[in-house]
């Protein structure tokens, strides 16, 4: 019978060699054009040997550099221009052997970056990247990291869990998702009662978004290991019980997403939580955070409910946009002398200052500063992205969850 054994050809690269055995010849029967048995499965390490050998020599996108400089290669047989979209800036690609076009960037700032290709005029993600956020539209990302790292990075601590938890919602009509973030060491202290906080995401997001690209877990990871924030479970629930429209969204969808969403968090979610989660009961202890739409929620919800939230977060908030007699009839908790709404521990409200929310949440803080709410408002450097939400999260964390 045939025996095989490997031998290395001059690439380095292990092949098969066939022979009949030295103790038996045995003749085959022929089947017309049919190839040998032996002349098959040497042909078959050929392919084998050639596949491994295309999979290695794949091109890499993107290519973080240790000087923080990345090089973005696409492989495309267009004739040009192709452009890389990146940091509000279109850089243009150069193109190499195979149909291979690629530019290397400046030095890039720790932390993450979106960018899209723009090929003969049609925008598209990067095929060789799977580091994608789910927006609307997919778009790609780069992480640069920190020295020292960021909090948003992956490091040697102790790490909480991610669950990804169904709820039936009677106040929508149907079962909804949620992500929960649970501490280290949750499992191993059945005794222990943790704080919670509501951890909201925006318009184009879902309740993947916070772990997926704000990586609240790592955040919160790293801020416990170090001894900043004591742990805490983070709900991170589906903020669309009105589901998106498409094309043009009708006037009324954010008010009517408002209204059912609140229902559905105080009536459905919070009652799920609590009776699977060991949470502290004390609404000083529970706080509701969003961004952008997620940070319209997060006022609109715990403006409602200022008995049952310690704390509000709204980060480049999609904050209501009504006049001040509308907005006192729609909260309450804004109104009198002694609003009710500074029975909050934090009311907090930062956005950057090229933000295209911006002029919305400075008429929004006039209307408290006008009813004297107590609040506290953050105009940083930065626009409508995740860099500052990133950097948001962990100082509303260090606000509401503090080391006891």
């Amino acid at each position: 019978m045939p025996f095989f054994f490997p031998v290395q050809n001059r690439s380095g690269h292990a092949t098969a060699q066939c022979s009949e055995s030295p103790l038996q010849t045995v003749r085959r029967p022929s089947h017309g054009n049919r190839r040998p048995l032996c002349q098959t499965l040497l042909l078959a390490a050929a392919l084998l040997t050639q596949t491994n050998t295309v999979s290695a020599q794949q091109i890499l996108s993107p290519e973080v550099h240790p000087d923080r400089k990345v090089t973005f290669r696409l492989k495309s047989e267009s004739g040009g221009p192709v452009f890389i979209s990146l940091a509000g800036s279109d850089l243009p690609l150069q193109k190499g052997e195979n149909d291979t076009w690629s530019v290397t960037t400046d030095p890039l700032p720790p932390g993450i970056h979106d960018y899209s290709f723009r090929v003969d005029g049609t925008r598209m993600i990067d095929p060789l990247n799977r580091n994608v956020k789910k927006w609307f539209s997919l778009t790609s990302m780069v992480e640069i990291p920190g020295d020292p790292p960021l909090l948003t990075e992956f490091q040697n601590v102790p790490h909480g869990e991610i669950h990804r938890m169904i709820y039936n919602s009677d106040s929508v009509g149907q079962q909804r998702p949620v992500m929960v973030y649970t501490p280290p060491g949750y499992s191993e202290t059945p005794a222990s009662s943790f704080p919670l906080v509501l951890l909201l995401h925006g318009f184009g997001d879902d309740e993947t978004a916070w772990t997926e690209v704000g990586r609240a877990h790592l955040i919160a990871d790293n801020l416990i290991a170090s001894g900043r924030i004591r742990p805490c479970v983070i709900a991170m629930p589906y903020g669309h019980p009105v589901p998106p429209p498409f094309g043009q969204r009708p006037r009324n969808y954010f008010s009517d997403n408002n209204t059912l969403y609140e229902r559905d968090i105080m009536a459905d979610l919070l009652p799920f939580l609590e009776a699977r989660l060991r949470l502290q009961p004390d609404a000083a202890s529970r706080s509701i955070v969003g961004l952008s739409m997620g940070g319209g929620h997060a006022i609109d919800t715990g403006l409602k409910n200022v008995d049952r939230f310690g704390a509000i977060g709204a980060f480049s908030a999609a904050v209501p946009q009504l006049e001040t007699e509308p907005l006192l009839e729609l909260y309450p908790a804004l109104k009198g002398p002694q609003p009710a709404a500074n029975s909050l521990k934090h009311f907090w409200i930062p956005i950057g200052d090229r933000d295209f929310l911006l002029e919305r949440n400075l008429q929004f803080v006039d209307i408290l500063k006008q009813q004297n709410v107590t609040h506290r408002f953050s105009q940083t450097r930065g626009s409508h992205e995740w860099k500052v939400w990133r950097a948001y999260l962990p100082e509303f964390l260090e606000l509401v969850v503090p080391p006891q």
